[in-house]
Formats: C-alpha cells, sequence, structure tokens
C-alpha cells in the first residue's frame, strides 16, 4: 500500500457518535478523540453544531502536530453523499435530508487551511479491507448497505459507483413476498424511513429487536423461558440490540430462532451478488452484526446453506465455500476512520491530467497511477500553466491536434531524477519551464501532437536536456513566467528579418496575448509608436484597463470588420507603417495582409505570427505569397508594391533555446515586471478548468469577463477561480 509523504488528519461522522484522529505511514491510527454528535429539535441548528465541533476538533489536531502540522483532511460521513461533497440523504445523520446541502463548502468555509475530501462512511470503510482485493463490504447496523469493491482495477474504479460516487443502499429496496399485488405490504415490517418490507425492516439491528418483540407476542412460552426475557423484566418492548447480543452469548434459543429468521433475506442477497458478480467473499461490518458476533454469523450461514442452488456458478461448491463467503471486519469501530486514511493515502498517490477526448470540444479531468521515473528520465511537478490561444483552438477543432492532454506553457520543479540522468542538467528542486518545441522536428510539439503539460507530473526523458528544450527559471518564479514561452516565441517573430526596432512606426493586428506581447516587446525595444487594432473592442478595453497599452494606440474593428482602412489611415497615415504584426487567432491573416499595401512604408516588414492556415496564400500585387513557407523557412519574401515601394513578408513558428534565453534575459531584467502580471487576468485550480476552459473557448470570458492570460496553479483544491486585479501572483515557494 502506498505510503504517505505526511500525516493525515481523518473524521469519522456519525448520527451518535463523531471521531477524529491522525493517520500515518504506520496505518495505524493516534490521538484519537470523540464527542457525541448533538441532537435537538432544530434539526438545521444540530447540523451546524456538528459542523462547528468537527472543525473545531480538527483544528485543535492539527495543532497537537509538529510543524504547522497537516493540512489533508479526509471526512467519512454517515449520509448518502455524492462527490464531491453533496448530501443526498441525511436523514440517518441529522434527522432531516437536507438534499443538496454543500458539505465540501461548509467545512471549507470553516477550515480555509485544509484540503478537505469527503465520502460516504461505508464507502471509506472499503478501503480498509482493499488487501481483501475483489470483495463486497456489508455494513449490518442501524441500516444495511453494500459496496462492491476490487483492488485489481484502478483508483477511480475501484468502488463500484455511479457517475456521482453513489451505490450500495440495498437496504431500501422492497423484498418480494410471493402472492402478493403489487404495493400492497399489509403485515409487512417497517423501515425507519417508512418503507414496509425492505430488507433494512427485517434484517437491520433496530428491525431484529422489533422482530423479537413480535416474536414474543407469538410464542408466548418460548419467549417466558429465554434468558432476554428474564433480562427485559418479561417485557418485549424493552427489547434492545445490546440485550439481544448478551442473551445470544449464552445459546438462548429464543434470540437464535430471531436471528435465524432476521438474518434470511440477507442471505438471499448475498447469494444473488455472489452469483451475479462472481464474488467470493463478503466482509461484514456495522454494530449490530459485530456486536452480535458469532451466533450472528452461525444464523447468517446457516441460511446460505439452506438456500443454496445446485447448480449454474454454485455448481461443486461444499460447506467450506459457504463457510469462507461471509467474514466478520475486524471490530474495532475504526473501519471508517482507518478506510478513510487508506483511501487519502491512494488518493494522494494519483495524479490529475486534463485530458481532451479525440473528437470532442471539451475536456475532462482524469486519474491515474503516479508515474514512475525511469533510469534516463526525470519527473517535474507542474505548479503553473498557461491556458494558451491555441489549446482553445484544438478544443474548437480549428487545429487537427489530438495531444490527449493540452498546454505547453509551464513553470515546473523537478521532483526526481533517474539513475542514467544524474548529472545531466537537472536536479531534484530544480524550477524549470519547457521548450515545447523539437528543435529539429517542427511537427513534435509538446501538447500539440505530444502529450501536454496541464498534468500534476511529468515524465520527460533527459534527451529534452540534451536538446535544449529544458530551460531554467528563478527559483521564486511567479505563475508569470508561465509567458516565457509566448515571449519567446515573440521574441523569435521580431527579430527574424530585424534586429533595430528603435524610432519605427509599428502596426499589431490582434489583441491577444501575442499581439500584446509583441507591443510591449517592440516598445521594449524602442519602437516610436505602436498602434493595435482588433476586432474585440471588450479585449482592448481590458488591455488598456491593465495599463498594457494606450486607449490613443488602439483601433477597434467594428462588428464582423467593416472598413478599418480609414481608421488606420487617419491613425497613421498613407505609407506610414513600419511593420506589421499580424496575430490573429482564426484564418483572416491572409486578407489582412492584403489590405495593409497602401499603409506601408518603403522597406517595411510584415510579420505573419497567427492566422494564417496550412497552404494559406497571400495575394501581392505581383503575385501569390505561400504563408506556410514563409513562416516555416523564416526566410524573407520581398514583395514590389506600387509607387517602387518594396516590402518583405517574413514569420516564424514556434521558438528556438537561443529565442527562449532571450525572453528570459529580458525578464530578468524587471523592465516587464508590471506588464507580465496585468497579462494574468485569472489564476484557477484544475477543478475548475473543465468549465473555465469551455466559456473561454466560446466567448473568450471567464465568469463573463474577458479574459488574457489564464493560469492554472495545479496547488489549488476545488473549483477556484481567482480574478487577479492587483493582487500578487502566486509564486512557486509559496504554498497558495
Amino acid at each position: 500500500m502506498t505510503r504517505l509523504a505526511a500525516p493525515v488528519i481523518v473524521v469519522d461522522m456519525g448520527g451518535t457518535t463523531t471521531r477524529t484522529g491522525i493517520f500515518d505511514n504506520g496505518f495505524v491510527l493516534r490521538d484519537v478523540s470523540r464527542f457525541t454528535t448533538p441532537r435537538c429539535p432544530d434539526v438545521a441548528r444540530a447540523r451546524e453544531m456538528h459542523l462547528d465541533l468537527v472543525a473545531a476538533e480538527v483544528s485543535r489536531c492539527r495543532a497537537a502536530q509538529p510543524g504547522q502540522g497537516p493540512r489533508k483532511v479526509g471526512v467519512a460521513v454517515g449520509a448518502t453523499v455524492q462527490a464531491p461533497g453533496i448530501i443526498r440523504n441525511a436523514a440517518m445523520l441529522w434527522g432531516e435530508a437536507f438534499t443538496g446541502f454543500d458539505l465540501l463548502a461548509a467545512l471549507r468555509a470553516r477550515l480555509p487551511w485544509a484540503d478537505v475530501v469527503i465520502c460516504n462512511d461505508i464507502a471509506a470503510a472499503a478501503w480498509r479491507y482493499r488487501e481483501c482485493g475483489r470483495f463486497a463490504l456489508l455494513t449490518v447496523s442501524t441500516g444495511v448497505a453494500v459496496r462492491i469493491f476490487d483492488d485489481a482495477l484502478p483508483f477511480a474504479s475501484k468502488l463500484i459507483d455511479d457517475d456521482d460516487g453513489l451505490s450500495g443502499e440495498i437496504g431500501h429496496v422492497l423484498l418480494y413476498r410471493p402472492g402478493s399485488a403489487p404495493g400492497a405490504r399489509d403485515g409487512e415490517p417497517i423501515c425507519e424511513c417508512g418503507n414496509a418490507g425492505d430488507l433494512c425492516s427485517y434484517t437491520s439491528g433496530p428491525a431484529t429487536a422489533r422482530l423479537a418483540a413480535a416474536r414474543a407476542e407469538q410464542y408466548p412460552g418460548l419467549w417466558q423461558a429465554s434468558v432476554l426475557c428474564q433480562a427485559c423484566a418479561g417485557e418485549p418492548a424493552r427489547i434492545t440490540t445490546r440485550a439481544l447480543a448478551a442473551a445470544a452469548s449464552v445459546s438462548d434459543e429464543f434470540v437464535t430462532g430471531v436471528l435465524e429468521v432476521s438474518t434470511r433475506p440477507l442471505a438471499a442477497l448475498i447469494l444473488q451478488l455472489s452469483a451475479l458478480l462472481g464474488l467470493r467473499r463478503f466482509v461484514v461490518m456495522g454494530g449490530f452484526a459485530n456486536g452480535v458476533g458469532e451466533p450472528w454469523f452461525t444464523a447468517l450461514r446457516a441460511n446460505l446453506c439452506d438456500l443454496l442452488p445446485q447448480g449454474g456458478w454454485f455448481t461443486g461448491w461444499t460447506s467450506a465455500d459457504v463457510a469462507a463467503l461471509v467474514s466478520p471486519g475486524v471490530g474495532d469501530d475504526n473501519d471508517s476512520l482507518l478506510g478513510m486514511g487508506a483511501y487519502l493515502a491512494e488518493r494522494l498517490d494519483q495524479v490529475r491530467e486534463l485530458r481532451k477526448p479525440v473528437g470532442a470540444a471539451d475536456t475532462v479531468i482524469c486519474q491515474r497511477q503516479r508515474p514512475k521515473c525511469g533510469r534516463e528520465q526525470f519527473l517535474a511537478r507542474i505548479a503553473f500553466a498557461g491556458v494558451c490561444g491555441t489549446d482553445l483552438q484544438i478544443m474548437r477543432g480549428e487545429r487537427d491536434c489530438e495531444p490527449g492532454v493540452l498546454g505547453h506553457e509551464c513553470v515546473a520543479q523537478v521532483v526526481k531524477v533517474g539513475a542514467a540522468a544524474v548529472g545531466c542538467g537537472v536536479e531534484p528542486g530544480d524550477v524549470i519551464t519547457v521548450n515545447p518545441n523539437h528543435p529539429t522536428d517542427e511537427h513534435e510539439k509538446l501538447g500539440h501532437n505530444l502529450p501536454g503539460i496541464l498534468r500534476d507530473v511529468a515524465v520527460w526523458d533527459r534527451s529534452m536536456v540534451d536538446r535544449g528544450q529544458v530551460i531554467a527559471l528563478p527559483s521564486d518564479s511567479s505563475a508569470a513566467w508561465v509567458l516565457l514561452e509566448p515571449l519567446s516565441c515573440t521574441v523569435r517573430s521580431l527579430q527574424v528579418g530585424r534586429q533595430d526596432w528603435a524610432g519605427r512606426q509599428v502596426l499589431v493586428v490582434g489583441a491577444g496575448i501575442a499581439g500584446l506581447l509583441h507591443a510591449l516587446l517592440a516598445h521594449h525595444w524602442g519602437a516610436d509608436r505602436v498602434l493595435v487594432v482588433s476586432r474585440g473592442a471588450r479585449r482592448l478595453g481590458t488591455a488598456v484597463s491593465r495599463g498594457l497599452i494606450q486607449a490613443s494606440d488602439c483601433l477597434a474593428i467594428a462588428g464582423d470588420g467593416g472598413d478599418w482602412c480609414a481608421s488606420l489611415e487617419a491613425s497613421a497615415g498613407a505609407r506610414s507603417l513600419d511593420s506589421v504584426i499580424v496575430a490573429v487567432s482564426d484564418g483572416r491573416g491572409a486578407a489582412i495582409v492584403e489590405s495593409l499595401w497602401p499603409y506601408l512604408a518603403d522597406g517595411a516588414s510584415v510579420h505573419l505570427f497567427g492566422g494564417f492556415p496550412p497552404f494559406a496564400e497571400i495575394r501581392t500585387p505581383r503575385g501569390k505569397a505561400p504563408a506556410h513557407v514563409i513562416r516555416s523557412t523564416g526566410k524573407p519574401w520581398e514583395v514590389s508594391l506600387p509607387g517602387g515601394r518594396t516590402c518583405a513578408l517574413v514569420g516564424s513558428r514556434g521558438s528556438s533555446g537561443d529565442d527562449f534565453q532571450a525572453a528570459k534575459d529580458v525578464l530578468l531584467s524587471g523592465d516587464l515586471d508590471s506588464a507580465m502580471t496585468a497579462l494574468v487576468t485569472h489564476v484557477i485550480s484544475l477543478d475548475a478548468a473543465p468549465a473555465v476552459l469551455s466559456e473561454l473557448a466560446a466567448t473568450g470570458c471567464v465568469r463573463g469577463e474577458p479574459a488574457l492570460r489564464v493560469v492554472v496553479d495545479l496547488r489549488l483544491t476545488g473549483h477556484t477561480v481567482h480574478p487577479v486585479n492587483g493582487t500578487p501572483l502566486p509564486q512557486i515557494g509559496v504554498e497558495p
């Protein structure tokens, strides 16, 4: 079983008693404490009191540990609860269903420092017995439930659940009674839930006590001769589960008969599940079954033998097979606490990936076993990942890439280096980013045709270091450093065919991250004036409000384009543009370039950065220019213009190690610190990413507000979305 890197706090929220403790690498509990679960006529008040007590006890438990104490808190709750922590029915816990109550949010509000995980107490308990392999966990207490567990399956599938994490509520299924009309349940025992004739109404602890009282009336002679009668002063109404257990321990004939009747429906269910699912092991937990002990199991096994079919799945079964079919749990009342700890240990050994299913227009979070590090590999924990326009284009189907895992902008930390990779240039603790572009194969790109970086842990070969694709970053890098990759592409774009930007008049078409980085870098390198044009007035407004560009340098294209040339002439004038960068996100690049010829100065350069699909051609006054060839080769394409002017079409794709170093030098200078921070408009958790990316792909907004760069902080928990408005960005060495 996976070992924990640090202790975790575990909680068992029961209807009678609530307990907390520390679960550590010895897979034992320590510092266990308990309190009585509050009860009062005002059930909503009792619920809030209960949660306040849980929060106080968890905080006390944490404070008692060395250092800062555990942040991971696992809560097993005695209620029907769906993922990730929404109550479906808490009647047995709080006396009312409270359907839809967000238990996870309520606990996080009380424990803002904690990473809280919630699951049903029986689901948690199943993890304690995972070494049983493939089995069913039955609980027979105040209710009856069953969970099916298979340790051979992947983590997320070990417990057989539906999409909401629910299953096992078998206790409230009505039993078939031969000869009864549908809906006619007269004379059937009543369950606490209100059902008549369900499994709980026959087999649970309270139901067995009621059965004993009814049989005392039916068989007065047997009742009066019983030890149970003496213990209850001859009054059937005083029969309790404790009294039943005490009488069963001395082989009381009356109680033996009661147990044979109450366990018979359960025996039938076990045989049905055994045949249906091919199960050969049922572990039984619960205060009533284990409280009565061996007499209860003897009665159950007798019914199993009596009801055992002689064919099909059961062909050739012996009495030993039947005896091995059911076994008691440990019976120390720690099942949910220890199971919750084991679940957290396994959960913490899982890693998440944001995957785009092939052909789909959305993303999903998948879990997988933490990858191992091969001899020539190194493992890196991703701290921050940028959401690029390319990712959104892949989601919308505008690119044919299917990388599986999206993303190619990151800040990461090396956590392990394989034996044959030691000394290759990375060591545990190093903060890095990666160039997603293979230096000798323009088609091999992380997040394009290879799995990307929107994952908790990435495994890379040392060959990436040898090729210069791993770039060292400052140890205190903030989330803004995800922009190093697009900035390196901007460096390459602006350096193709020109090194001197001083005094030039520049037009940038497109106000996305790529366009804004071109504008910022051109200014940084001395351009006299940089105009930015965009179809999105809201995006321009966002860039202006965040201090990235001046309002006087903005040109907004109304509607679907219109005649923007008149606005351009008014702002820049004919034959005045020294450089143009086309950085749009759709296929309009060629049309934009073709409309610019009258405004280009002699010797101008036009940079083909974005908006040029494969095989796009640009119509020039003297023929057609292939955009893809220009961008792939990086060689200028000379164009003759009217009036004896000339211009050069230049372009680039991706960036090299030298471009990364140049971009890194720009960031290390500190001159663009405020701009880089201003480009990040939102920091989100990975759990929030599927919904955020869908909105971004459709509208360019996050929760209705225009977004520039969205950064995923993979250390955040829950569905967290933080707008960034003048607040410091998270740093890799500082826990959120």
